[in-house]
């Protein structure tokens, strides 16, 4: 009788280790590296509706500081980007290599931004709908404070 006490206290210590881990990364995942000053602040959301292939703006503006990456998340569904284009503050383009789908409330890697230390004025998504939804999903952009 002791012996199950004992094995499903360990247990239950090796299950609450591994989710709090699991929550940890996540924190960190998202707050980003604060003691490394890695530091990602949201540049706006765009809903964006499924009608075959689309485009849309995250407008950003020269007000809100200057970037070395930037991210995308996806919000409500599930969204292929076929192209995205960032638009600096001095209107020079520069097209990011993503071509992938963003899975509902997951993101991209960091996409480094040429020059680095830049302001943006706006982001240019070209995406696809899943084929099996037709409803509206948000595409949010964060970027890494330089």
């Amino acid at each position: 009788m002791r012996l199950k006490f004992v094995g499903g206290f360990i247990a239950a210590l090796v299950c609450t280790g591994v989710l709090m881990s699991d929550a940890m990364a996540q924190r960190r995942d998202r707050d980003g590296d604060r003691r490394g000053g890695d530091q990602w602040v949201q540049l706006g959301c765009q809903k964006v509706s499924f009608r075959g292939r689309d485009r849309d703006s995250i407008r950003v503006g020269r007000r809100d500081g200057r970037f070395k990456a930037i991210r995308l998340a996806a919000r409500g569904n599930d969204v292929e980007i076929l192209d995205l284009k960032v638009v600096y503050g001095n209107g020079n383009p520069d097209d990011l290599d993503v071509r992938r789908v963003i899975r509902s409330g997951d993101r991209t890697q960091a996409l480094d931004l040429k020059g680095r230390d830049r302001t943006i004025q706006r982001i240019d998504m070209v995406y696809r709908q899943r084929p099996d939804f037709s409803g509206r999903a948000t595409i949010c952009a964060e970027g890494l404070v330089a």
